[in-house]
């Protein structure tokens, strides 16, 4: 489905008239030791609510990087039967806290999404719903619901994906704060209706929602249906661009979409008011990435690409004189984005090294000025 190539090609414009303040040159040495200690610093001070009982509450959710243990009881046989009902069904939720003991909440649990939802996924992913009220001094206070990513099938390669696409957003967590955070969970998949199917265990992880990600940089959800590009802050939009090209997406939009009320395809939008500028764009969902390389994956069909794993640069031209310092930052935290494969248990052997290397196939681009004009800055659009 190419609706997003189109919409983009007609809203975007060939300059861009809010020029931002580079970043510096000289910054840049000291950034990728100054990135992740403001990193952990800031999700220590993460904004919390207020404490009215006195007590001390754990971190909360996202402010921790931890893997969480989670049992998770609903009617799982009940939701793959009626796949296509957008209900809420009962569920209770088991995890071990900060504090290292067992708590139980009651949520509920609907399916989500379209294409694993529809097409892929035997297991859909879900959203949580939480009583907000009674969420207060856990770690899941503040969130009213959430998106998770499930195991999708019980055949371990799907466990893979995800993974993979987890890595995904940890990578864009290093290059800005405008980006989702992501919890991971190991879940014990349990259904409520009936005791004699056998629990399944695998990774997961939630994602944050919009509005948490404005309130950390002190903006709001946009809900405007389509912006220009040029109305796109310059410097982020070209880290969006370059990590778009990294992790081989071509499934997003980020100045049009299919829903009518609100921007954009696979990202949102977020800034100080829908008629103020500059605007933030946050991507999302990295499963037909050629990171993630899942095989129901597939280029939209109006792009000349072969396949997810080929990479094309859909950055604007209009942002290109951000792109040098945006190049800086992606090296300077080389070597942090090689250290978040490296250090993941769950990942599998190989999937470490085809992850790497297809990263390492990203960093030979910047590193070729040749081939830097011919495939970044001459694929430009706009």
């Amino acid at each position: 489905m190419d609706w997003h190539v189109q919409i983009e090609s007609q809203v975007s414009t060939p300059m861009n008239k809010y020029k931002n303040p580079r970043i510096s040159l000289s910054l840049m040495r000291f950034l990728p030791m100054t990135l992740l200690l403001w990193t952990s610093v800031t999700f220590a001070a993460e904004p919390d609510e207020g404490n009215d009982d006195g007590k001390d509450k754990p971190p909360k959710l996202f402010s921790d990087s931890s893997e969480m243990q989670v049992t998770l009881s609903g009617p799982w046989r009940t939701i793959q039967k009626r796949i296509e009902q957008d209900a809420h069904y009962p569920a209770q939720l088991t995890y071990t806290g900060a504090d290292g003991a067992a708590h139980t909440i009651d949520v509920e649990v609907s399916p989500r999404g379209i294409s694993r939802r529809f097409r892929v996924c035997n297991f859909p992913p879900l959203k949580i719903h939480f009583d907000k009220k009674k969420m207060k001094g856990t770690e899941f206070r503040g969130n009213k619901s959430l998106k998770l990513v499930t195991y999708c099938q019980t055949n371990t390669k799907y466990e893979q994906y995800y993974i993979k696409e987890f890595l995904a957003y940890r990578i864009y967590n290093l290059i800005t704060e405008y980006s989702y955070r992501v919890r991971p969970l190991f879940i014990e998949y349990r259904d409520s209706e009936n005791s004699r199917l056998k629990p399944i265990s695998r990774f997961s992880f939630l994602i944050e929602d919009i509005d948490d990600v404005a309130k950390r940089n002190d903006l709001e959800e946009l809900k405007v249906p389509r912006v220009p590009a040029k109305q796109l802050d310059n410097v982020e939009t070209s880290k969006y661009a370059l990590f778009q090209y990294l992790v081989g997406n071509l499934d997003w939009a980020a100045t049009g979409g299919p829903d009518k009320d609100k921007c954009c395809h696979n990202s949102r939008l977020i800034g100080t008011g829908d008629d103020d500028v500059p605007k933030y764009v946050i991507p999302y969902d990295f499963d037909s990435t050629g990171l993630v390389n899942a095989h129901y994956a597939a280029p939209p069909e109006k792009l000349k690409v072969r396949s997810v794993r080929q990479r094309l640069y859909r950055g604007f031209c209009s942002h290109n004189d951000t792109l040098p310092a945006t190049v800086e930052l992606y090296r300077q935290n080389r070597s942090a984005i090689m250290a978040l494969f490296d250090d993941n248990r769950r990942i599998s052997d190989k999937n470490r090294k085809r992850s790497k290397d297809y990263v390492e196939d990203f960093f030979k681009v910047l590193d070729d000025p040749r081939r830097f004009e011919r495939e970044i800055t001459g694929k430009c659009r706009g």
